[in-house]
């Protein structure tokens, strides 16, 4: 009679504690990329632009993940330094450096395919096709602070200024004649020139110089279990094409690159 009231009971247990295993939650911390739209934006005081959308995707599709932090705005120096210490769990759209390869891993495939582009003064009527133009010609060029591409240029031999992270500014020193170029991606390019009224100060050059895969990073020092469940939920999203969708709307939102 006992053995027939425990069986019963032991399975509950069993099941109540596998219950309690696939309930487990995670809550990843991470931290926005100062002045990066439409990447990582503020609206109505709430986060909001391609990297936010990505991330509610990954707690949608994965309702055992949280992710905090998505309104604290840093520099992509202070996001590194917090994946090698382990304060930050993850990192958003991020190129890969051999730095990065130290301290994070990536999770899933690459999100997206960034292109990269000069923007001049537009009485600047440089013509800059390639690389080997850019080399060249020997221009100052400004860059984002941090940004992965800073060091690649400095390899070429070129003249880099990474002295602010804030991109309005080095737009605002291009017109100004303090250096000739600045050099990121088109589609944060193409926004801020427009969102800030420049297009009759500023001209993005036509040629694209380069083509990378940008990631999505997690720390060596997150959980284990975290990292597997970001990975597959990534996984997910690029092959059911909703990272696609996801990138194309931020990417047509206005955004008229010349």
């Amino acid at each position: 009679m006992h053995m027939r009231l425990l069986l019963p009971l032991a399975g509950a247990t069993i099941m109540g504690l596998a219950w309690q295993a696939q309930a487990q939650t995670y809550t990843v911390r991470i931290q926005a990329q100062e002045s990066i739209p439409p990447k990582w934006m503020s609206r109505e005081g709430r986060p909001d632009g391609l990297c936010p959308e990505i991330v509610a995707a990954i707690e949608k599709s994965e309702p055992r993940l949280k992710f905090s932090g998505l309104d604290d705005y840093r520099s992509v120096p202070v996001i590194e330094q917090g994946l090698e210490s382990g304060s930050l769990g993850a990192a958003c759209a991020l190129l890969d450096t051999e730095r990065r390869r130290k301290i994070a891993t990536v999770a899933g495939k690459p999100l997206y395919i960034v292109k990269h582009r000069l923007a001049a003064a537009a009485t600047d009527k440089a013509v800059v096709d390639t690389i080997d133009d850019l080399v060249r010609l020997k221009p100052l060029i400004s860059t984002s602070r941090g940004a992965a591409y800073t060091d690649q240029l400095r390899a070429l031999g070129l003249d880099v200024d990474e002295s602010t992270g804030d991109n309005l500014t080095n737009l605002k020193k291009i017109i100004a004649g303090h250096g000739r170029f600045l050099y990121m991606n088109e589609l944060t390019l193409a926004w801020i020139i427009r969102e800030n009224r420049l297009q009759d100060k500023v001209r993005i050059l036509p040629a694209v110089l380069k083509e990378e895969p940008i990631y999505f990073w997690m720390s060596k020092k997150a959980d284990p279990n975290a990292v597997q469940l970001v990975h597959q939920a990534l996984i997910k999203l690029k092959n059911n094409g909703e990272l696609a969708r996801i990138y194309d709307r931020w990417g047509n939102e206005k955004a008229v690159v010349p």
